[in-house]
């Protein structure tokens, strides 16, 4: 998940960078996601709050820029700047997908390592005989 995570992040970055005399909006990048198998709850919720109040409202702002431009330009755009902007609004829906999905698995990861029961000490063997 996390290598397309990486992949998706690229190719927005690739997509904002190549077509830079068509749009001025800036993808934010992905934050990091820990694993939830190993992480502490603290860290798991720093995450969650990253994302909520971080990367979805500049997904958000980046998918506003988006649709600004495209509104401006208007009728002049041409067929290539209409599918960038397209391009990059899909990628931006599905990269905030992917993180959700990311967090989401990392957030059942944990509840699972926190509701399994904790492992027994190993018996002592009576040596008292």
């Amino acid at each position: 998940m996390m290598r397309k995570i990486m992949i998706s992040i690229l190719g927005l970055l690739v997509l904002s960078t190549a077509g830079q005399a068509a749009t001025q909006c800036r993808a934010p990048l992905a934050p990091a996601i820990p694993d939830g198998k190993t992480a502490p709850k603290e860290e798991i919720l720093a995450a969650l709050s990253t994302i909520k109040k971080d990367f979805q409202p500049a997904i958000k702002n980046f998918q506003n820029c988006i649709s600004t431009e495209k509104a401006a330009i208007g009728d002049v755009a041409t067929e290539a700047q209409l599918a960038e902007w397209d391009q990059l609004f899909d990628a931006a829906y599905a990269l905030e997908t992917m993180v959700a999905n990311k967090m989401n698995e990392t957030i059942r990861a944990y509840k699972a390592r926190a509701a399994a029961p904790a492992e027994p000490a190993a018996e002592k063997k009576d040596t008292t005989n």
